[in-house]
């Protein structure tokens, strides 16, 4: 995507490098796909302006696939498009990224304490491996993995309570404070009290100690509140007055 970053007066810079298109798969949910990551992880950042006829001349795709994605993001709160002015990465809503916290937390603690409540062993390896590698990323200094393994470490939990559609609607819910939580783990302390917490929040469920599971989740979940505020402070201009 080739964009413009008014703010700074930099030429239009193109995140699109390295990104190729399937033509036996479909256009749209691909072009999607991609720029909902871009947008998450803050490679395109708040604010910033998406030139659209630029796409279509990168990738050599008609208009129209081009607008489904887009008009995908609009509704999921990621974009805004304005006629005749062109369409830009929103900035960061308190209120909407608020909303997602509350979601995610009533989800998650429900997770914690169902799988305390039913762990196999099978759940406690996987769990475990999940620890594994998020540490080796964090020695490794590898922010992009340890998001990933940070993700993996959920989405296992989801996946072992009900397979079919809980990650689904828990990934869905908690786009808005992705974006936040990315930004988060540049701090180093962030990235180390993941993994702590994350291992406290194992014992317990391999303990079997439903109440604890659930508070660990809990605590865990509500430590976004101090991220946020310090992502607030450092980056003022990524988010909407």
């Amino acid at each position: 995507m080739l964009i413009e970053e008014k703010s700074s007066g930099k030429e239009c810079i193109s995140v699109l490098d390295g990104f190729t298109l399937d033509r036996e798969k479909l256009i749209g949910p691909q072009i999607y796909q991609f720029l909902l990551n871009a947008i998450v992880t803050v490679r395109l950042s708040p604010g910033i302006g998406l030139k659209e006829k630029e796409v279509i001349k990168r990738l050599g795709v008609s208009r129209t696939p081009i607008r489904e994605a887009l008009l995908r993001l609009e509704d999921e709160g990621l974009v805004q498009i304005f006629p005749q002015s062109g369409t830009y990465v929103s900035k960061i809503k308190i209120e909407a990224v608020l909303e997602s916290q509350f979601i995610r937390e009533a989800l998650e603690c429900s997770v914690a304490r169902y799988a305390a409540r039913n762990r196999n062993d099978e759940l406690l390896e996987s769990l475990s491996r999940k620890l594994e590698d998020y540490e080796t990323a964090l020695n490794d200094d590898e922010v992009k993995l340890m998001y990933e393994k940070d993700e993996e470490f959920h989405r296992t939990l989801a996946n072992f309570c009900f397979p079919n559609r809980l990650w689904k609607i828990t990934n869905q819910a908690k786009l808005q404070m992705d974006r936040v939580r990315h930004l988060s783990l540049a701090v180093q302390e962030r990235r180390i009290n993941v993994l702590k917490e994350h291992r406290w929040i194992f014992q317990n469920i391999a303990d079997g100690n439903e109440d604890r599971a659930e508070n660990a989740m809990k605590k865990h979940l509500e430590y976004f509140h101090h991220d946020l505020k310090i992502v607030q402070h450092e980056h003022p201009e990524y988010f909407k007055e």
